[in-house]
């Protein structure tokens, strides 16, 4: 789907127009559309109802267009303020049409029913919506004293050097400050991995880093890579977390070095969530930064953590105390792995997707109580659907904060409490699988204390999990758990949790008495 955004007075209904008539694809003006739908103007629903009530249709009609049909979409120079709309968006091929203000006023002072141009303060909602534009932009192409058909046939080029997906491919857009890429998720995608790499033209050499356990998927990489004229080495290793050691990154990094890999060579990832780690931390660290690209086998690597360029090693004290950020230039999520792998990282995935469904106000949440039967059992379509909602979460989140100065910390939600338990647990690898949502929990248990949160939320938190086969109960002495959380990476002055004080309302840096967290604890052996 072609999403076109911008202000108002931009040309997105006039080029749409074009666009949809040289693509052969149906048009929608998204206000228009709405308009039809409430037999009303939108003036008239922002006079009487007011914007809130719009704009909560309105983000109703950009998720239902965007997972809809192929199309041209016109949208509302607004649509994009509401966070849920901008996660969506990041799975469509989104054209931002920029204009400056000036010129935008001048082509649009005389129209009567647009409600925004008699609110006061319109060029400062101008200036606080341009970043989010540009954010959120796969193709941007400047309008001002430009001709509508030279506009469509700018945005045509542009929209050519995309990515070609197969029929029933997602591709997620993640743009943060470390660099833009694309999430691909689909069935089949590993025989097309080669093929939506983006153009290499210096890369003469690739090591594939794969899972030992594992390596059919890695072989047909390998071999895609090879016919398209390049030298492959693969190494594998053993797709658990005591391989994220500085001793495999040497291992690596010294087979690397002995067949001459420079800065524009590519290392490539094919495993779970502790291959991409390491080989991830590998890319990010020799010759000061490579290319990397993913291919996430297993449900916990797909929905969470392949996006978002973090790369993390363990000690033996904690988890991932030694890591970077560095971003892969592509993600390709073969959803038929995740469902084959049912027995390995399937159920961790479970819970970072719920992790997501329960931190945003998107409609996760609702689409995982509707399918959570198949969800557990590993339905494909329904494990690409929530993988496809869960990094349009994640993707919009770390586009935003990149380095977690922000909002990117709500993605700890679970993960404090949830750490602990798999040092106190000494990081048994079936444990691990489930120790995110023990953690989601105990945070959801410590908010009730708190008086954040309702029963009704907690028993939301219980019902989701349980539904999915994950467990809500679980007994941990508060010493050991406080042992593990000294060395936990966002302890300051004490340690902190992230919170909710709703569902879909995170908040980060809170902080709990031991009394609380004594109580907590007790919770969470003892609840039903």
């Amino acid at each position: 789907m072609i999403a076109l955004i911008g202000f108002m007075g931009a040309g997105k209904t006039t080029v749409g127009h074009i666009l949809a008539e040289r693509l052969g694809a149906p048009f929608i003006d998204s206000d228009v559309l709405m308009e039809q739908r409430l037999g009303r103007t939108i003036r008239d629903v922002f006079d009487n109802e007011g914007e809130p009530y719009f704009r909560e249709i309105e983000h109703r009609t950009v998720a239902e267009l965007v997972r809809g049909s192929e199309a041209v979409v016109a949208l509302g120079g607004g649509a994009v303020e509401d966070v849920r709309s901008r996660a969506v968006l990041r799975n469509a091929r989104v054209v931002y049409l920029a204009v400056d203000y000036d010129e935008a006023l001048l082509r649009v002072k005389n129209d009567q029913f647009r409600p925004m141009l008699q609110r006061p303060g319109l060029e400062a909602v101008y200036e606080r919506r341009l970043p989010v534009y540009q954010d959120l932009a796969a193709v941007s192409v400047r309008t001002d004293g430009r001709r509508p058909d030279a506009i469509a046939m700018d945005v045509l080029s542009q929209l050519t050097r995309l990515p070609a997906t197969p029929a029933g491919t997602a591709s997620v857009l993640v743009s943060p400050i470390g660099g833009t890429y694309y999430a691909h998720i689909g069935a089949g995608l590993t025989a097309e991995a080669a093929r939506l790499l983006p153009d290499l033209p210096d890369c003469e050499r690739v090591v594939v880093v794969e899972s030992d356990a594992e390596p059919s998927p890695a072989a047909i990489i390998a071999d895609r890579l090879r016919t398209s004229g390049l030298a492959v080495h693969r190494i594998a290793i053993p797709d658990l977390p005591a391989s994220k050691t500085l001793a495999t990154v040497h291992h690596i990094a010294a087979e690397m070095a002995d067949r001459a890999m420079h800065k524009d060579d590519l290392v490539v990832a094919v495993g779970g969530e502790a291959v991409c780690d390491v080989a991830g931390f590998t890319a990010a660290t020799f010759n000061r930064g490579m290319k990397l690209a993913l291919v996430p086998t297993t449900l916990a690597a797909q929905a969470d953590s392949s996006v978002g360029g973090k790369n993390g090693l363990n000690l033996p004290r904690g988890q991932n105390l030694i890591g970077t950020i560095h971003q892969p230039i592509v993600v390709i999520c073969d959803s038929d792995l995740a469902c084959a792998n049912t027995s390995f990282g399937y159920r961790a995935g479970l819970a970072e997707i719920v992790k997501h469904a329960l931190i945003s106000r998107t409609d996760l949440r609702d689409f995982l109580e509707k399918n959570s039967a198949a969800a557990a059992a590993g339905d494909p379509a329904v494990v690409q659907q929530m993988t496809v909602r869960s990094i349009e979460i994640k993707a919009d989140i770390v586009s935003r904060d990149e380095r977690e100065h922000g909002d990117r910390a709500y993605l700890n939600y679970g993960h404090t409490f949830g750490h602990a338990i798999d040092l106190v647990r000494h990081g048994d690898p079936e444990e691990q699988e489930v120790s995110v949502a023990l953690g989601m929990m105990a945070a959801a248990l410590l908010a009730r204390r708190q008086g954040r949160i309702s029963g009704e939320d907690v028993r939301v938190h219980r019902d989701l999990l349980t539904s999915l086969g994950l467990p809500t109960r679980g007994k941990f002495d508060l010493a050991q758990m406080r042992e593990a959380w000294m060395r936990d990476k966002k302890y300051r002055h004490g340690v902190r949790f992230v919170v909710l004080e709703g569902l879909g309302r995170p908040v980060s840096g809170v902080s709990a008495d031991e009394e609380t967290l004594d109580q907590v604890l007790a919770d969470l052996a003892g609840q039903r």
